[in-house]
């Protein structure tokens, strides 16, 4: 009889496994419901090519000397050139200095980096966007445009254009230049700042027409 006991009481219980079931059943929903979905955008850009040491065939011969079109990005500006030489400053702008100096001279756009930099290290998100926001807006992204389709209509089959910038410039910067200078917009040319960037690109034949829509990266050394 005490044996019959002792063996009774050795024998494990079934989990109950109800209750657990249920809590997932009612977990699952309430997680999809709390994702958050994240828009990616993607900038279909050229990187720069790299290579080591000198090649010992001669260039192909060439029937004429590429555009080779940059834009470099610093504090002060945009500096543009073509074929191997610097565009004049436009008016306004101080000599010698960029082609293109900042719409608004009196931000100090440097600066304004910096201290988005230090805010957003803080975790401070609001005071840092906004310092980054009045650095990238005191560029003349408008005179650029204006700058470049000028360019486009010396040179319609061009469609490269080779950026660069300072280290310290914000990527901000560089993908509103890549908006910049992409597309043909409705006018070929924009004297108000507002209207420029309300502006939709100029669409024939069911596509946008390029401006200079091959972007590369250039590696500075």
């Amino acid at each position: 009889m005490a044996r019959s006991k002792r063996e009774s009481s050795d024998e494990v219980p079934e989990l109950n496994l109800l209750s657990f079931m249920n809590m997932v059943v009612i977990l699952i929903p309430m997680l999809l419901l709390s994702v958050v979905f994240i828009q990616v955008g993607v900038i279909n850009i050229t990187a720069p090519k790299l290579s080591v040491g000198s090649s010992t065939e001669p260039p192909p011969e060439q029937e004429e000397e590429p555009l080779n079109l940059t834009i470099a990005i610093n504090a002060k500006g945009f500096r543009i050139a073509a074929r191997s030489a610097q565009l004049d400053p436009m008016e306004g702008c101080p000599q010698p200095g960029p082609t293109i100096c900042l719409a608004n001279p009196e931000v100090n756009v440097a600066a304004k980096f910096d201290t988005a930099r230090a805010q957003l290290a803080k975790g401070d998100v609001e005071g840092g966007e906004k310092a980054l926001a009045e650095g990238w807006s005191a560029y003349n992204f408008r005179e650029l445009y204006n700058t470049l389709v000028k360019v486009k209509k010396q040179y319609p089959k061009e469609t490269v254009v080779n950026l660069t910038a300072d280290a310290s410039i914000p990527y901000v910067v560089l993908v509103q230049v890549m908006d910049a200078v992409r597309y043909v917009r409705e006018k070929d040319s924009y004297s108000d700042t507002a209207e420029f960037f309300d502006a939709d690109a100029k669409v024939e034949a069911n596509a946008p027409v390029a401006l200079f829509s091959d972007p590369v990266l250039s590696v500075v050394q």
